[in-house]
């Protein structure tokens, strides 16, 4: 169950997760069918995320939605209890969900998918035996279930981060297609290309308003849309008329009803969103798809937030006069920049700041005035991907838009990491006159992924230390005091050496125990004295018995003085641990297998120095250890989270961690801590 229960929660899409929750439901129970329905609670029906018949997956136009009414689905959803029934409702006759015509499912297990208070939606297990199922499998079916929308609801949250992502760089790209030598329908093809990345549909379409003002033109489509591209329709005859006297979305329930042109419009539903700009009707974009996708939820929020790109995009293109065309472009990117949600900071080619929108300097913490001329390096506190010493690197033709990842510094000294965009701005020569730098703080996807540590953490290591305390604890207990019980007999010789080992050996697998309990044990932030050499000590014995197994020789050389740091003790153990296992990774296949722990005061500071006999790393993997999601491991063996969570410990400790690495030589890695100040000296 602790396997299977961390193959769920290791997942971060929901497609692997459903995959996963059913292989762990066949791992314990029979269950050639299964059905895993997640509630949409606007629809007010269940979503079939995942359909298996006769142990093989149902995938496409086949898996359909049903409403929120079979009784045996409902009344779960709806209690919260889990059922056991051997006498299926059967509402899956003649449906999708359809069994083999010569068998009937005799037995089901319907359970809910319950996250915190609420229940997301509901699993059902089915299977041709009779009464198949029993209590013990409706418990095994339960902790499957509960592990199962934990993983469900962290892939959702990492699909709205990844979602969020993906908006705001189509935004930053839609927003560079204005500064483009294109026409208005090249951009619109490219802008239609941007939106089908980021918002799935069966069709788009955008139409311009002609210079009459009272025409429209569809001037670019892709999908089902395409025969309307080139269409020109009065819009007081076109299927967006409301749209277009309202100024706001509007969804339409079958888009060729209304059109002019009908015989080239699609017979779909569709939403219609008024593309403004300085208060001006530049035109409309049409998207079709599902009835149900276009009237809520995160299809028609990322819409809604691109549309205003979109449409100041155009605008800055649709200026026809050279000199109107510039100073009209210089206001409407002023005002794209000054709205979008994300810092952007404008350079002159000698990388100082010769324009900052107002999420810049509200991010930063200057004014308007105060932040125009500063140097770019002067927000930079350090970077962890870039291939060379450089806050912005070269300009290279073939590759526009360069990506990394900066600790960016506040003007009141604080500091947070950041994803950073550059691209340059070239003039009709195709020299550079200037740079775009579009900064996102990953504060908020730090503390996501440290939640998916903690998650990871806890299913497989607190599964492990429950079944470890349960098993052996009180059995060493017993061990030791009648150990003890022997000691205080008249023993002689060898038999009170061997009574003593055993006593000593029972006590010190008492104290592993005890360690691995604190390690596990799910606790909040705390700000304590911690002793440093007490952390280091007690890591190095959770892992003696690896370091005992793979040949490693460990070395401890620790400063006598007993430096001490405030702190969360249990965290730092965490980062402590999270680089002994790395070593040990590191170093199978190594002839010499060496791991050295040292502490050290070096002024108001302690250094815990951690190195290692391993294959090493080179330059361009070693700038990038602590950035998140970047792993050396194989598929399945590493989530790339732990050194960029020990980062982010370090980090808020008010201490630093780097490391030096030298290809087939091995790694060190150097925490630096403030010292207590009563620790400090003079």
């Amino acid at each position: 169950m602790a396997t299977v229960q961390q193959a769920i929660s290791a997942t971060i899409s929901l497609s692997e997760a459903y995959r996963e929750i059913y292989k762990a439901v066949a791992s314990v129970v029979d269950a050639p069918c299964f059905a895993l329905m997640i509630a949409d609670p606007v629809c007010e029906k269940f979503n079939a995320a995942c359909i298996v018949v006769d142990a093989e997956e149902r995938e496409g136009e086949g898996v359909l939605d049903f409403p929120n009414g079979t009784e045996t689905i409902t009344s779960v959803f709806q209690s919260g209890v889990p059922v056991i029934s051997s006498k299926p409702e059967r509402w899956w006759k003649g449906t999708i969900f359809q069994v083999a015509s010569k068998r009937e499912v005799q037995s089901e297990i319907t359970a809910p998918l319950v996250y915190h208070d609420r229940t997301v939606g509901v699993m059902q297990v089915l299977s041709y035996k009779t009464n198949a199922y029993d209590g013990h499998d409706l418990d095994l079916i339960m902790l499957i279930a509960r592990q199962a929308a934990v993983a469900i609801e962290n892939a959702r949250l990492f699909a709205a981060q990844r979602s969020e992502q993906r908006q705001t760089e189509a935004a930053a790209e839609i927003a560079r297609l204005a500064l483009r030598k294109v026409t208005v329908a090249e951009a619109s093809h490219n802008i239609l290309g941007i939106l089908d990345e980021v918002v799935t549909s069966n069709g788009k379409a955008i139409g311009i308003v002609g210079s009459d003002g009272a025409t429209l033109v569809c001037v670019a489509a892709t999908g089902t849309c395409l025969p309307m591209e080139g269409i020109t329709a009065p819009v007081e005859r076109s299927a967006v008329r409301a749209t277009w006297h309202r100024e706001e979305p509007t969804f339409i329930d079958n888009l060729r009803e209304l059109a002019h042109n009908a015989d080239r419009v699609p017979e779909e539903p569709a939403i219609t969103i008024p593309l403004i700009a300085s208060s001006r009707r530049l035109g409309v974009l049409v998207v079709t798809s599902e009835a149900t996708q276009l009237q809520t939820g995160p299809q028609v929020e990322a819409l809604m937030r691109l549309a205003p790109a979109v449409a100041l995009a155009i605008d800055v293109l649709l200026l026809s006069e050279e000199e109107h065309r510039i100073h009209a472009r210089e206001r409407t990117l002023a005002a794209a920049l000054a709205t979008m949600d994300q810092p952007v900071l404008i350079l002159g080619v000698d990388a100082r700041v010769q324009y900052a929108n107002r999420a810049a300097t509200r991010e930063y913490g200057y004014e308007a005035n105060d932040i125009a001329g500063l140097s770019v390096d002067d927000f930079v506190v350090a970077s962890a991907q870039l291939s060379q010493p450089a806050t912005i690197p070269p300009a290279r033709h073939e590759n526009a838009l360069w990506v990394g990842e900066h600790v960016h510094r506040r003007k009141d000294g604080t500091e947070f990491p950041a994803a950073v965009t550059l691209s340059h701005i070239r003039d009709g020569n195709d020299n550079i006159v200037g740079l775009v730098i579009g900064v996102r703080n990953l504060t908020e996807e730090r503390k996501v992924a440290d939640h998916l540590g903690r998650t990871e953490k806890l299913a497989a290591i607190g599964e492990l230390v429950a079944g470890v305390a349960h098993e052996l604890n009180n059995p060493l207990t017993g061990i030791s005091t009648f150990a003890q019980l022997l000691l205080e007999d008249k023993l002689q010789g060898e038999q009170f050496e061997s009574v003593s080992l055993i006593k000593r050996e029972a006590d010190r697998a008492i104290g592993v125990i005890r360690d691995l309990l604190l390690f596990a044990r799910k606790t909040d932030g705390r700000d304590v004295t911690v002793d440093i050499n007490t952390i280091v000590k007690h890591t190095v014995r959770l892992r003696a018995l690896a370091s005992r197994s793979t040949g490693i020789e460990v070395h401890m050389r620790l400063d006598e003085s007993n430096p001490q740091v405030r702190g969360d003790e249990q965290k730092l153990q965490q980062v402590l641990l999270n680089l002994l296992v790395n070593a040990e990774s590191a170093m199978v296949g190594s002839r010499v297998r060496h791991l050295s722990l040292v502490t050290q005061r070096k002024e108001e500071t302690v250094l815990i120095v951690v190195s290692d006999t391993g294959h090493g790393m080179q330059p361009s993997i070693s700038q990038r250890v602590f950035e998140p999601f970047f792993t050396t491991k194989p598929p399945g063996e590493g989530t790339g989270l732990g050194l960029s969570v020990s980062y982010g410990i370090i980090q808020a400790h008010g201490g630093t961690i780097s490391v030096e690495s030298t290809p087939d030589v091995g790694s060190t890695f150097t925490i630096a801590l403030r010292l207590l100040p009563t620790e400090r000296g003079p």
